[in-house]
């Protein structure tokens, strides 16, 4: 587990097999409530034990998207009674039998979605507003939370430090992820991006290369290729 201290909100990390997937602790120092981000294999007890222990409230597990490897703990979190949402768009990606094609050990969690996300929405956290981005090309409900006042993005399977999401998955597409990473070079170089795998970076760190690969090289295509990850 990772932590940091904000003036603004309370972040922390756990990381969960097969494949190192992260899982984000959103807190609001004054209220107490708490947001979940993702809900990768092995994370969900320590971040409940942790929410016991700091009296954090949470109100929500967010689903990036519908990738087995972010979603294997989501039923301890129903069970908990904690509200899931996601983007309904991914809805067909939980139909899949995704842990069964990549020979993963675990089976597919069956849940209640009860709050559906899409472009555009505005959740509050304390006193600060996240505005949700639909992010598509990975998976086609891929959601980003974007807070604009400290700069910080959680991603999900977006963006990485030197490489992208893959796009060669089943319902990726390599056009919409091209048009989602071109959004991002709108965002300033000092925003923060917290990935769904590995460490965070900054929009100016990645925009050396993926500037000219979203703009003169024509984008990304569904062959793998060297910046593709996870």
């Amino acid at each position: 587990m990772r932590s940091e201290e904000r003036i603004l909100v309370t972040l922390h990390r756990w990381t969960g097999p097969p494949v190192d997937t992260h899982t984000y602790l959103l807190t609001d120092p004054a209220t107490r409530e708490g947001w979940v981000i993702d809900a990768p294999y092995g994370t969900a007890h320590g971040v409940l034990r942790h929410c016991r222990e700091h009296e954090v409230r949470l109100s929500m597990v967010f689903l990036t998207h519908g990738h087995f490897d972010h979603l294997l703990d989501v039923s301890i979190y129903v069970d908990a009674g904690i509200p899931i949402g996601m983007s309904p768009l991914d809805r067909p990606l939980l139909q899949l039998p995704q842990t069964e094609a990549y020979g993963v050990p675990y089976p597919m969690p069956k849940f209640p979605v009860s709050r559906l996300f899409g472009e555009g929405d505005r959740l509050r956290l304390g006193d600060r507003e996240w505005v949700v981005w639909h992010m598509p090309g990975h998976a086609p409900g891929h959601l980003a939370l974007i807070q604009p006042d400290t700069g910080l993005i959680i991603g999900g399977d977006l963006l990485f430090r030197n490489a992208y999401g893959r796009i060669d998955l089943p319902l990726a597409d390599a056009e919409e992820m091209t048009i989602s990473l071109s959004r991002l070079l709108e965002c300033p170089d000092s925003w923060r991006v917290l990935p769904g795998h590995g460490e965070e970076t900054t929009i100016g760190a990645e925009r050396s290369w993926l500037g000219p690969l979203v703009v003169c090289q024509g984008g990304v295509d569904s062959s793998p290729e060297p910046r593709t990850k996870m």
